[in-house]
């Protein structure tokens, strides 16, 4: 939908006025018709963490702080997650006009996962054999299924080598030579591809008119944990094989839990590169000369298969036990609060002991080798003290990170650009750096 269902615009409406006191919103100034909206206000302070925060994150912090006292459930976050496209119509920030309905052809809507009534690419076709055309806000969507090998069985009985997702051409006549590999997040429990379109969309537009690819990844509890990673990584090589994509063209952009896939896949294709023996002795002797830091710090141009670069959103890299933001900021984050904590704990408990969590952890892992990082994460959120030690850490072995830390946040607040200031600023700042590698 284009615009937010009456109820809620009435809500909102309300919760700022409340925000405001004496200097809020006229009634003039709403949307629709605000007779009967006058007379006593909800709340009679601001509830977000600090006074500093913007007016729109005290009236989100008023709306969502509740959900805390509703238990959650795997079906509920992954409710939620499916329905992020309703936060970003059109005009939401970034704005994106857009294009005409063409042919008359639908919403992109998912295909089977079978393989027959697709090309060679796993671009889905209709039924007169041409390119399934539908459309996002103004960019050509593509539906994807592709069988990168024989459709044998896993162990676990699943079909090896299928990739499935979406992918987003800014141009219907010209692909981009660049693309954004989109990996959203869900603490591994919930997100799909198709919730994420239009905010990909947007970004791959303003981010120098990038095609973007969501691809799908399998989710706990049904599959294991590394399967996520496998499917992942699968899709990246769907990029470079099948659609011929240069890894030096391709960026990755990671949120939440799909920035600890992003970073341990890139991890993966560092440790897999046989270095010559000159490159070798360069990440084992030069860590504490100048040169050798910035040889260290182009070590990735060096490795065929490694991506461009990645952007972390909020990264959820630490698979440990919660200490420290992982366990006390629960109380005022308005995504990662003590119910979902609570909800996600026993699958992280179900993957073993310490030791065998800090193995799976990226965070742990070693960063030598990797491309330069966007990392951008609010100081008062569930995930900081971790992002904070991945970009410590990646620096540390000589990666390139550019940090981007905002006060007062909740986790992955960039997603909500079409409320909050605050987000607005994080998504300029990701597209910035985006185009410029």
């Amino acid at each position: 939908p284009h615009s937010l269902p009456r109820h809620l615009r009435d809500w909102i409406f309300l919760v700022c006025q409340n925000q405001r006191g004496d200097q809020g919103l006229s009634p003039q100034h709403h949307p629709h018709d605000c007779a009967g909206l006058h007379g006593p206000l909800l709340l009679g302070r601001r509830t977000a963490i600090h006074p500093d925060s913007s007016y729109e994150y005290h009236a989100l912090s008023t709306m969502m702080w509740w959900s805390r006292f509703f238990p959650q459930t795997v079906q509920r976050i992954r409710f939620s997650l499916s329905q992020m496209n309703v936060w970003h119509p059109p005009e939401a920030y970034p704005p994106l006009t857009p294009t005409a309905i063409i042919s008359g052809k639908s919403k992109t809507q998912r295909g089977g996962t079978t393989t027959k009534d697709y090309n060679d690419k796993g671009e889905r076709l209709d039924e007169n054999g041409e390119v399934y055309e539908s459309w996002g806000i103004h960019a050509l969507i593509l539906d994807i299924v592709h069988a990168m090998s024989t459709n044998t069985k896993e162990e676990d009985g699943c079909e090896k080598g299928i990739v499935t997702g979406y992918f987003i051409q800014q141009d219907p006549k010209t692909p981009s030579d660049k693309v954004l590999m989109w990996v959203y997040g869900g603490a591994f429990l919930g997100g799909d591809a198709k919730g994420n379109l239009p905010i990909a969309e947007k970004m791959g537009h303003y981010s120098n008119n990038m095609d973007v690819f969501i691809p799908d990844y399998r989710l706990l509890p049904e599959y294991e944990f590394h399967h996520a990673l496998d499917d992942i990584s699968l899709a990246y090589e769907y990029l470079i094989q099948i659609r011929h994509i240069s890894p030096a063209n391709i960026t990755l952009l990671g949120i939440s839990s799909g920035g600890g896939l992003c970073t341990s896949m890139m991890q993966n294709i560092a440790k897999s590169h046989h270095y010559h023996d000159d490159e070798e002795q360069q990440i084992g002797e030069s860590s504490n000369l100048v040169n050798g830091e910035e040889s260290k710090s182009e070590l990735w141009k060096k490795n065929p298969k490694m991506p461009s670069g990645a952007v972390l959103v909020g990264p959820f890299v630490d698979y440990t036990e919660p200490e420290g933001s992982m366990k006390d900021y629960v109380a005022h984050d308005l995504i990662v609060n003590t119910a979902v904590l609570g909800l996600g704990l026993p699958y992280l408990d179900a993957q073993g002991n310490h030791e065998q969590r800090v193995a799976i952890s990226p965070v742990y892992q070693s960063f030598v080798g990797l491309p330069p990082l966007c990392i951008v994460v609010s100081e008062h959120e569930a995930v900081y003290d971790q992002s904070i030690l991945l970009a410590n850490k990646a620096r540390s072995e000589g990666v390139c990170v550019v940090l981007g830390v905002w006060k007062y946040m909740c986790h992955v607040f960039p997603l909500l650009c079409a409320f909050l200031p605050e987000s607005r600023q994080s998504v300029d700042f990701m597209c910035d750096w985006i185009k410029n590698h």
